[in-house]
């Protein structure tokens, strides 16, 4: 039992001695190595999915091509090997999240001085968060984040007062678990602060510098001719036409699947963004998006495939990929190496096995339509 409280109170000492270490260590950001962009991509491709729909394979499948570079999350277990992984860059958020590119036309179109200089503050605490784990987010993205925030910024006024109001209540409550980060938005901040003002833009006008900005952030990622952007463009809704004015041309492919193996897959690995009951489930299913893809007008910057006849109808499949992306088969030099359509097909028909059937007779007669027969 001494032993036991002796060994506690060493514990407490060292964790004291931790926290003072660590309120005096200054965070090593800012300092990610630059080189002179040398991107060469000729074709932007954005792989979308809507929630274990199957869209990973598309990476999978890009990166068996010589002349493609794939930045994006792979999972090693949905389909065959993986290219590179360790090294591998996760989904582009910054610009589709909460807060990022997209979202702050939002603010522009409903501009006011409160709202202006959180939205700006958010961003910015968005964008170093991404700078801060480096690779394609270097000292250059920070360079040009911040030229694009001046850009669309009428004044910066440095005060010690802000326009966030309860807001802050939660970060100030957690500000010393953050104190040592230099994020706009921290009231304990050891920066300067600032109140930031937008400029009185309208939405195209705004649209036209943000194209500006997200273009020079893809042309300096060196890449071969096929830049592959997973999850780039995903949104509740297609909106391709408002995409093209951020992006400028791509091709958008969106893998959807059935959703009762959707349902099955998320019980299965107990994934917290997805509801366990089969009634939230359908109505989860419609905000993800696939029914508005679907039912949307057909785009030529768009394609809609069926993850089964990925797998099912490689061959066939594979050419329509091919030939909407302008992607040439003489390149496809690792052909199922890394999308192996003979370990997918196990992840088609799960639903068949799983133990509650009355869930999926539910789901089935909701979503008839999306099923896969």
């Amino acid at each position: 039992m001494r032993v036991k409280i002796v060994q506690e109170i060493i514990d407490k000492l060292r964790n004291k001695k931790r926290k003072i270490e660590r309120k005096t260590i200054e965070p090593t950001i800012y300092s990610a190595p630059y080189k002179k962009p040398n991107s060469t991509y000729k074709k932007l491709i954005c792989p979308t999915g809507f929630g274990h729909s199957g869209s990973g394979t598309l990476l999978d499948y890009f990166s068996e091509f010589s002349n493609t570079t794939v930045l994006g999350f792979f999972d090693p277990n949905s389909s065959g090997l993986v290219k590179n992984y360790d090294t591998s860059i996760s989904e582009i958020d910054f610009i589709r999240c909460a807060g990022g590119v997209l979202d702050l036309e939002k603010q522009i179109k409903a501009s006011s001085y409160f709202g202006d200089c959180l939205a700006l503050k958010l961003f910015l605490h968005i964008a170093e968060y991404y700078y801060r784990k480096g690779k394609i987010y270097n000292d250059y993205f920070w360079q040009i984040t911040n030229e694009f925030v001046e850009e669309i910024t009428d004044l910066k006024i440095e005060s010690k007062n802000s326009f966030e109001g309860l807001y802050f209540l939660q970060l100030l409550a957690r500000r010393k678990k953050y104190q040592n980060l230099h994020s706009p938005l921290l009231l304990d901040n050891p920066q300067k602060r600032y109140i930031y003002y937008l400029k009185d833009l309208n939405v195209l006008e705004y649209r036209k510098i943000a194209k500006e900005y997200i273009t020079k952030f893809l042309k300096s990622i060196e890449s071969k001719e096929f830049l592959v952007c997973d999850q780039m463009l995903t949104t509740s809704k297609p909106e391709t036409e408002r995409k093209i004015d951020y992006f400028g041309d791509f091709k958008q492919i969106c893998v959807y699947r059935d959703p009762r193996d959707i349902y099955v897959t998320g019980i299965n690995l107990n994934e917290g963004w997805m509801p366990h009951n089969p009634v939230d489930f359908v109505k989860w299913f419609y905000h993800r998006g696939t029914p508005a893809y679907l039912d949307a007008p057909p785009h030529p910057n768009r394609l809609m495939i069926r993850f089964e006849d990925f797998v099912l109808k490689y061959d066939e499949t594979s050419k329509i990929i091919n030939d909407f992306v302008g992607i040439s088969e003489k390149d496809h030099i690792h052909k199922k190496e890394y999308f192996n359509p003979a370990i997918s097909i196990n992840n088609i028909g799960l639903y068949k096995n799983y133990e509650n059937q009355q869930e999926i007779i539910y789901i089935q007669k909701e979503l008839q339509k999306y099923c896969y027969e």
